[in-house]
């Protein structure tokens, strides 16, 4: 069994000085009602003066990520799917008991805040806490924060911390599903049907790709999970489904670097009666929409290269492109040592 470090412990102590206080140490309920990208919306530009006159009441929850305190009072930051903002909580508002539970909380909890929208004299848009609730104990402590999780293979191995202390992949993680919802919706409304096309496969087909092996215990046979989705969508087109498209998992048991996984995902769609330029003009369309939709416009920078996503592409043969950029011409017929 691993020994858990000093942190671990004193945090595993923590949960019992929280049972013995009657508080559940996981999993409380709380019922939410705003949350930091809201309140930064509709407040931000809101100033002191206007905010003590409104009083806005909000309930929000997140995870701890900074605090500071000094006798009966602290200010500590929670960070929600979007964002941090800042809480100030203080004895004489929340009573000794709940004041208690802050004073022993430690980053990576997770607590629900009721309380007033303010600005404090540095002009941070925060939270005037008047009720604070302990709702999760986190019992591994987060990442050095200055630091962050900088390691590549750890940030792989646990995307879980990664989201926590990485704003950039929170922001992939809910970029994703918006991007796919895009295309579905792109696809359906030019006719196209969304499949499903069986991952245990008898045979392998569609890609040359070292398959994931498993045994079919009731056929008593060899199936492999599939390397590609080909196959079964284009018997569908032969089926009489004129249009279809596919987003799956695909596996392959292959290398492993930062651009390859042996389990991801991929889209195939394929069309009858058309070619590849209708093809050509259903991709074009495809990314254009995407961008409007996921980046508000069609125009996005790069690895510093500014990008235009407006139709029509530049159409151009691999040969001629090959040409212009290395200056290499394929097209004349060319001996084996040319």
């Amino acid at each position: 069994m691993r020994e858990f470090t000093e942190q671990e412990q004193v945090r595993r102590d923590k949960v019992q000085d929280l049972i013995e206080k009657g508080v559940e140490p996981f999993g409380s309920k709380f019922d939410v009602t705003s949350n930091s990208k809201i309140i930064k919306s509709e407040h931000a530009n809101q100033s002191k003066e206007e905010l003590e006159e409104l009083k806005v009441f909000v309930k929000v929850a997140g995870r701890i990520r900074t605090k500071r305190r000094k006798g009966k009072a602290g200010f500590f930051h929670i960070q929600d799917k979007y964002g941090q903002i800042q809480i100030y909580i203080r004895l004489d508002d929340v009573g000794e008991e709940q004041y208690d539970l802050f004073k022993a909380s430690d980053l990576g909890d997770i607590v629900g805040i009721e309380g007033f929208v303010f600005k404090t004299n540095t002009g941070e848009l925060s939270i005037h806490a008047t009720k604070y609730t302990h709702l999760v104990k986190a019992l591994k402590p987060l990442p050095e924060k200055y630091h962050g999780l900088t390691d590549v293979e750890e940030r792989y191995r646990r995307r879980y911390v990664d989201l926590i202390m990485n704003e950039d992949a929170r922001k992939i993680a809910f970029t994703r599903p918006k991007i796919i919802r895009t295309i579905q919706r792109y696809l359906d409304n030019l006719g196209f049907t969304e499949v499903e096309t069986p991952i245990l496969n008898p045979i392998l087909g569609g890609a040359a790709a070292k398959p994931f092996v498993t045994h079919h215990n009731a056929l008593n046979m060899p199936f492999y999970l599939r390397i590609a989705t080909e196959l079964p969508l284009k018997r569908l087109l032969v089926g009489g489904m004129d249009a279809v498209y596919e987003i799956g998992r695909i596996f392959r048991n292959e290398g492993v670097d930062r651009k390859h996984n042996p389990e991801f995902t991929t889209i195939e769609l394929y069309k009858a009666y058309s070619d590849m330029y209708g093809m050509m003009d259903i991709a074009e369309g495809l990314f254009s929409t995407v961008c409007k939709e996921v980046n508000g416009g069609l125009e996005i920078d790069y690895m510093g290269n500014h990008i235009n996503l407006k139709g029509p592409f530049k159409r151009i043969h691999m040969v001629d492109a090959i040409k212009e950029v290395c200056g290499v011409d394929f097209w004349p017929e060319m001996t084996l040592e040319e």
